[in-house]
């Protein structure tokens, strides 16, 4: 037997060593801080165990508004992702010359810090502009961009406009893997560029695993999105108010800790904490098994 063939018998039979720098740096990186703050939300001011921290968190209605403000941003801002996506998708297969470049110019936005993206899709960027369009030239009134209303989908867009390029390029991937023949019955038979999106297209994408997947990813994202809603929450004039209608949980906990008036309340926000990573797993959880069923 040859020194390779040893070799590799050894790799055989101790392989389990190899994860052992992997659960290390797990164990630094993930572990340690999600225990130790399981471990402050379970500990009172003098150190003593207690549940104080969580009934505290539910009887606090700025909790609950951010909550529903967590869920309502995600949800919409993902499927708002997915319909973008598959927009852009729809219009690169109608492109015939110019389609590397078309899809470069619709990755771009990929390339954007989420707080810069907050940014560029703020009212004084985009929206004060789009209202005299639609109010000089289309004779629309004006909206009230400080309503709630407006800023929460505003906000979801932003987040979907940022994620729908990763989209695109999964739709592109499946549409590749697809087999032609289907695309080629489908033309010979008369199908219009819109039927073959809507029976051929748009079934094998949202049945696939990968696009499931990345539905669920973009979800827990969203739920831990934090540099969008703190632009828009400087821009509204909330940036100091705990619980406002465009905190999420995400912006909830950084208020929380770095408003001086509020003394650091590190059990506090350890249990809130907690509470949206439940929340979290919960609500892919869900969205997993929905997406399932419609796979059925």
């Amino acid at each position: 037997m040859n020194g390779s063939e040893m070799r590799g018998r050894t790799v055989e039979r101790y392989w389990y060593l190899l994860l052992i720098p992997i659960f290390v740096a797990l164990s630094v990186v993930e572990f340690y801080p999600l225990l130790y703050g399981v471990y402050l939300s379970l500990t009172g001011p003098k150190g003593s165990a207690t549940l104080a921290n969580y009934s505290q968190m539910v009887s606090d209605g700025d909790f609950w508004n951010s909550v529903a403000v967590s869920l309502t941003y995600s949800v919409l801002s993902t499927i708002l992702a997915f319909c973008l996506g598959l927009a852009l998708t729809f219009l690169i297969l109608q492109t015939t010359r110019g389609r590397g470049l078309l899809e470069a110019v619709f990755l771009a936005p990929l390339a954007m810090a989420p707080i810069a993206v907050g940014v560029v899709w703020a009212p004084s960027t985009v929206w004060d502009d789009f209202q005299t369009f639609t109010h000089l030239i289309l004779g629309l009134p004006y909206f009230n961009e400080l309503s709630i209303l407006f800023y929460i989908p505003a906000m979801s867009l932003s987040g979907a406009w940022e994620w729908a390029p990763l989209v695109m390029l999964v739709c592109m991937s499946i549409i590749n893997s697809t087999s032609k023949a289907i695309y080629d019955a489908a033309r010979v038979n008369g199908a219009s560029a819109w039927q073959v999106f809507r029976d051929i297209t748009f079934p094998s994408i949202v049945r696939s695993p990968v696009m499931q997947f990345v539905i669920v990813l973009r979800f827990i994202d969203a739920m831990w999105s934090f540099e969008i809603p703190l632009a828009w929450s400087n821009w509204l004039g909330l940036s100091t108010t705990v619980g406002s209608p465009a905190d999420p949980l995400s912006l909830l906990l950084y208020k929380l800790l770095f408003i001086p008036s509020f003394g650091y309340p590190i059990q506090l926000v350890s249990a809130i904490a907690v509470a949206l990573l439940v929340l979290t797993l919960v609500g892919a959880t869900v969205m997993v098994r929905l997406l399932a069923k419609m796979e059925n």
